[in-house]
């Protein structure tokens, strides 16, 4: 395997993992423990989760990262996707 497929591998994994400790925060309120522990898993769930992101946006790379910054503020991303008939999809908003 290419050396820049594994650092891209190995930072998509950081930041993955870094999400996964930042949604184990939100479990915390329902886990039956003393509330002092819940507090001090909580920083250290925050901490280790910010650590890892960053560390994965190290890994990755300067490239990658500003290409997903460049996606974001152009759009890209949050643009309706188009059906096969070429019809946008609908607006998932509510309807009076």
């Amino acid at each position: 395997m290419d050396k820049k497929k594994l650092r891209i591998r190995l930072g998509i994994v950081l930041i993955s993992v870094s999400v996964v400790i930042f949604l184990m925060l939100f479990s915390l309120p329902f886990v039956t423990m003393e509330t002092r522990w819940k507090i001090a898993l909580s920083t250290v769930f925050a901490i280790s989760g910010e650590v890892l992101f960053w560390g994965g946006i190290l890994v990755v790379g300067k490239d990658v990262y500003k290409n997903f910054i460049l996606r974001i503020k152009s759009g890209e991303l949050m643009e309706k996707k188009k059906v096969d008939n070429g019809v946008p999809d609908e607006d998932l908003t509510p309807k009076e």
